[in-house]
């Protein structure tokens, strides 16, 4: 599956690629194997892109495929996810020098999944509104995702208003994406880092568990 997936991908081929994912869900495929591959697909897209193989134009066409194969995934992914009575809150958001969502909206349909309220500013958001979101919400989590590295600045304003605003004892702090390490994490000094969405969703909880 994986080698397949991964040509139809990376060669641009959009209804191959979409038409091979559909029937290995007929075939009762992991999703999260799927998205595994997808997700991987886009870090070497992403690559590529950055060495001059591939255009602007690649990277939105493979980000369009990778929503749409999302949309796919999504019923599975939340079938998948045992319903809790955890209730929770968390602010949601794209720092500020990325308009990127992929594995954003996933994360967000399993936390929803999980009975958290999530709260989605979308893209490009200024370090400010994911303080206001937080001061009007009181949620405990705040999770910033990114695709690219120009929004690692944006996290650090954004984790040091929370010092500022006396909030960050009170908030777990948890990033991810493509270009997220642990050296990142430590760099812009949040409480987590993770590439596996189900991960994410737990780390959350727990810390909605242990200090509610």
């Amino acid at each position: 599956m994986e080698t397949t997936l991964k040509d139809a991908f990376l060669g641009m081929k959009r209804q191959e690629g979409i038409a091979y994912v559909e029937k290995a869900l007929d075939s009762e495929a992991d999703p999260f194997e799927i998205l595994r591959i997808c997700r991987e697909c886009m870090e070497e897209v992403g690559n590529r892109f950055e060495t001059g193989e591939f255009f602007l134009s690649e990277l939105i066409y493979s980000a369009q495929v990778f929503k749409e194969i999302s949309a796919l995934l999504e019923p599975r992914l939340i079938a998948s996810q045992a319903e809790t009575e955890t209730s929770g809150k968390v602010v949601f958001g794209t720092p500020k020098g990325d308009i990127h969502d992929l594995g954003k909206d996933i994360v967000i349909t399993l936390m929803r999944a999980q009975g958290l309220s999530v709260y989605d500013l979308g893209v490009d958001v200024p370090p400010e509104k994911f303080i206001e979101k937080l001061r009007e919400t009181g949620a405990p989590v705040l999770a910033l995702s990114a695709l690219i590295t120009p929004a690692f600045e944006s996290m650090r304003e954004t984790i040091a208003l929370l010092e500022q605003n006396g909030l960050r004892d009170k908030t777990f702090v948890i990033i991810g994406g493509g270009v997220v390490t642990e050296l990142v994490r430590q760099d812009v000094c949040a409480d987590a880092w993770t590439m596996d969405p189900p991960e994410g969703v737990r780390r959350c909880l727990d810390y909605i568990r242990r200090n509610t």
